[in-house]
């Protein structure tokens, strides 16, 4: 930037706009310089110069004055008043317009009555040169304006001196001229200087602006989840500390914590680049069910977390979580395929207990878990009595841990049997743990602890190598049946596990059958699908297992040919008392004969159920009725009996 831009308006800056307002706030007290300097030339003049015109030039002069002071003070007002300031074009025409009023009295008393005052010549001369010297550096911002002002003085004096034949008027008039050159070298570096520091400012303006916005743009990404573009946890935190600490707002609010239920899996089957997009599809509505004035926030993996206001107690906090649960169960309609998730949700209410940030997040989460436990796609409200449950369930993490290096686990065996005849023709495993101060515990108290701190693999295979390792002691037309959960279906290494097993162990691999759940399906997913074939093509049996409690797709069973249907237990503990579980179970037989396998009815347990499952035609049982689970000593004291262990006991 040069000093040329400062003649132009156009290019001014804010700093050069806070210059001029500088020179408006100046120009009441210059003006009253101005007057008395008027003054002091009247008493300087008033024998010298005839009084009438000494009066004119004094009114004119005055009158100038006061027309600039008042309308300087004018607009000094309506700044305030309004909070504006008035354009840069208009500021420049005002600045003109008055330099040359100002400087016209000057200008027509030097040239008027330069060598008629006598020995006052200095005094006027003086009084001349010094007002367009203050005059001009008050108007310096304005370069144009100054020049104009110190020109319209000095100009016509330094001409009149220049012509005058008296004593020192010749030099007089020569220092005028030279006094305006200096004024005008003076205003143009000062101009220079100006321009010089109006750049400066505007690049560190430049500068701040440009920090200023790093800085935003780095604390609003320190505070938003990438993936989502929801809040993160540190975000959620600092909203949920400042509302706790708040003494002056009523503790009228809660947190909610959601966890998608079976994400894992969704992800594991479908890869990460779905399961991301069904966590974008998640945040948004979760955002799109609360309010604008609450805050979601995504914890990490696929648990999030809503800090909600105006939430005084459970009804409020109840309607607000089944929003939650009903819109993220849902489906999610993703490049053709149609997954099915849902929601668990913990609440935890301010107004119960006075609690800090992390004790509230932390009670949320016992909730969810709780209502997590009780069934998925469910609403739970913390109470006192989950903070002990979850003690309880630390104590089970960590003794897990250790509980294959402690030979704690155990397997248990429950006769799978041919129906007509009560015949044993294999066993399903099922995993015990005995717990040193809990005694025997069934899987469902622990296996989803195994999931979650990452032991559900290692636990898996131990499995099956022990079921594999047992089963080549029985007779070889008896089958060992063993549950794959959804974890290890989607793990790379579960064939070669299965396979290493059947080879130290020596079993068959035909009288080895492998089931699972439907969910571990999830909608005909190749990876699995896959895995199950390489299974098959060892020789393995693969068996669906708790049949029409899970997607109740059909598409899965065309797209694999499985040996074995095992009809869930509910379905058999309604026969003889519902006419519709006895059409399920005919049909599930129908379809299992026309896809060529073969059906096995579970939860057996009354002579009644047995008698209806043959009738409809049902192959094999399983159940209380014809055994219970048992561990492996008497399960081979049962085969040398050759029947169920009911018809065992009756002989």
């Amino acid at each position: 930037m040069n000093s040329s831009k400062l003649f132009n308006w156009r290019g001014w800056s804010s700093a050069h706009r806070d210059q001029l307002a500088s020179i408006a706030r100046a120009t009441p007290a210059a003006m009253i310089g101005y007057a008395i300097n008027v003054t002091l030339a009247v008493l300087a003049f008033r024998n010298l110069i005839p009084a009438p015109k000494l009066a004119v030039w004094a009114g004119a002069s005055l009158a100038i004055c006061g027309i600039v002071f008042v309308r300087s003070f004018r607009s000094g007002q309506r700044r305030r008043e309004r909070s504006e300031s008035v354009g840069p074009r208009r500021s420049t025409r005002n600045a003109l317009r008055y330099a040359v009023l100002l400087a016209l009295p000057w200008s027509v008393l030097g040239t008027a009555w330069a060598g008629s005052v006598g020995d006052s010549e200095v005094i006027l001369v003086a009084l001349v040169v010094g007002m367009a010297a203050s005059g001009s550096i008050l108007l310096a911002p304005i370069p144009v304006a100054g020049i104009i002002y110190a020109s319209t003085i000095l100009v016509p004096l330094g001409v009149k001196c220049l012509f005058l034949t008296f004593d020192n008027h010749l030099i007089l008039g020569a220092l005028a001229v030279s006094y305006l050159a200096f004024l005008v070298g003076l205003i143009a570096s000062n101009a220079e200087i100006f321009a010089e520091r109006l750049d400066a400012i505007e690049k560190l303006k430049e500068s701040v602006t440009a920090l200023v916005a790093a800085r935003e743009e780095t604390e609003r990404a320190a505070m938003t989840d990438g993936l989502t573009g929801v809040a993160n946890r540190r975000a959620f935190m600092a909203r949920l500390n400042g509302l706790c600490s708040d003494d002056a707002r009523p503790p009228s609010y809660g947190v909610f914590y959601v966890d998608l239920d079976r994400f894992k899996s969704v992800n594991d089957a479908l890869g990460h680049a779905a399961g991301d997009a069904v966590l974008r599809i998640a945040a948004a509505r979760i955002e799109k069910t609360v309010r604008d004035k609450d805050l979601v926030a995504r914890l990490g993996g696929d648990e999030f977390a809503v800090v909600a206001l105006d939430v005084p107690g459970r009804a409020t906090a109840s309607a607000l979580a089944e929003r939650l649960v009903a819109s993220l169960s849902e489906p999610i309609f993703l490049e053709g395929q149609r997954i099915q998730i849902g929601a668990s949700v913990g609440v935890a209410i301010a107004s119960e207990n006075d609690a800090t940030g992390d004790i509230l997040l932390k009670q949320a989460d016992l909730a969810m878990y709780a209502g997590k436990s009780a069934g998925r796609r469910s609403h739970c409200i913390f109470e006192a009595d989950m903070l002990r449950s979850a003690q309880e369930r630390q104590s089970l993490e960590l003794g897990l841990r250790d509980a294959l290096a402690k030979k704690e686990l155990e397997l248990y065996y429950q006769p799978i049997c041919k129906l007509p005849k009560d015949e044993i023709i294999g066993f399903e495993c099922l995993i015990r743990w005995r717990h040193p101060s809990r005694g025997l515990l069934p899987p469902g108290q622990f296996l989803s602890i195994a999931e979650e701190i990452g032991m559900a693999n290692e636990i898996g295979a131990w499995v099956i190598e022990q079921a594999c390792t047992q089963a080549a002691t029985w007779p070889s037309s008896v089958m060992v049946n063993v549950n794959l959960s959804p974890l290890q279906i989607a793990s790379d290494d579960v064939v070669h596990r299965i396979e290493q097993a059947l080879r130290q162990s020596g079993l068959a691999a035909n009288r080895l059958e492998i089931e699972i759940t439907e969910s571990s399906l999830l909608q005909n997913d190749p990876v699995t699908l896959d895995q199950l074939k390489r299974l098959k093509d060892l020789g393995a049996s693969i068996a669906l297992d708790d049949f029409g409690t899970g997607y109740s797709s059909l598409s899965y069973l065309v797209s694999f040919p499985f040996d074995r249907i095992k009809i869930d237990r509910l379905f058999v503990s309604q026969l003889g008392r519902s006419r519709e579980s006895d059409l399920i179970v005919r049909s599930i037989v129908q379809l299992a004969k026309n896809l060529n396998c073969s059906v096995v009815a579970e939860g057996i347990e009354t002579a009644e159920q047995l008698q209806r499952l043959r009738t409809l035609h049902v192959s094999y049982g399983q159940g209380y009725l014809l055994g219970k689970p048992m561990p492996a000593k008497e399960a081979t004291e049962l085969l040398a009996l050759g029947k169920s262990a009911r018809f065992a006991q009756s002989a």
